[in-house]
């Protein structure tokens, strides 16, 4: 039983894999057509008659649409694809963190960051700078003309933690755990001026446990959404963290 249950979750895992991988492709190979039709409608933007140009405008909006879709389906591809090749180092997760939110606000929100010293995390670097970001990114859309926003690091229960909280409308019950599945996005979120093609998150559950790592979001009781990093402490020396 116990090898038959071995087999069958190595299987899973390289049907997964391919899945991911066959998605990596498709995105790829999208990316030479996009880019030639967003440099054919620029020049036919400087040519269109005045009265055709809000034509031309909309479509390069759709084909700005597609992009994204095709971008955020390459990042996750990769988290995906390089979660088993990369090595797992000691992080210093105040630096991480600063980079993640110096990298997002741009002055779009108030983003405060609490950090305990010397706080070390079992890591990898670029992949937890993503989560971070991805995380904080969401926060800014969704909830950044309602407050403030923070994020924390700090030890607890033999754990490091990195919070994310801001004071939006949060989630409804059934959307927590939903949120972190692919294209999945809750229904008041659904517009286009929002943004978004229900992939960041998907992408933060990814370069999460790529770092041996877990994540969840709640409800903070004085309002707000709350996102939850998990990771392992560590005692190591802390590697230096890139973009």
């Amino acid at each position: 039983l116990a090898g038959a249950i071995n087999r069958m979750t190595g299987r899973l895992a390289g049907f997964v894999t391919g899945q991911k991988r066959f998605l990596g492709d498709i995105a790829h190979e999208l990316c030479a057509p996009i880019a030639r039709i967003q440099f054919g409608l620029g020049i036919l933007e400087q040519r269109v008659p005045e009265q055709q140009a809000e034509s031309v405008a909309e479509v390069q909006d759709e084909v700005r649409q597609m992009s994204d879709l095709v971008g955020e389906l390459l990042s996750f591809s990769k988290a995906g694809m390089e979660a088993a090749r990369r090595p797992l180092t000691a992080v210093d997760v105040g630096e991480a963190i600063r980079m993640a939110v110096e990298r997002e606000s741009a002055g779009q929100a108030v983003v405060r960051v609490q950090c305990e010293a010397n706080l070390q995390a079992q890591a990898d670097s670029p992949m937890l700078v993503r989560a971070i970001s991805n995380v904080v990114r969401n926060a800014i859309r969704y909830a950044g003309e309602f407050g403030g926003i923070t994020v924390a690091g700090r030890r607890e229960a033999g754990s490091v933690v990195v919070l994310v909280q801001d004071c939006g409308p949060g989630l409804a019950a059934e959307d927590l755990d939903r949120v972190f599945a692919p294209f999945y996005r809750p229904e008041a979120s659904r517009e286009r001026s929002s943004g978004g093609v229900g992939l960041g998150l998907a992408i933060v559950k990814s370069c999460v446990e790529a770092c041996q790592g877990t994540v969840q979001c709640s409800n903070r009781a004085e309002g707000g959404l709350e996102v939850e990093i998990r990771l392992k402490p560590a005692m190591a020396r802390v590697s230096s963290v890139t973009p």
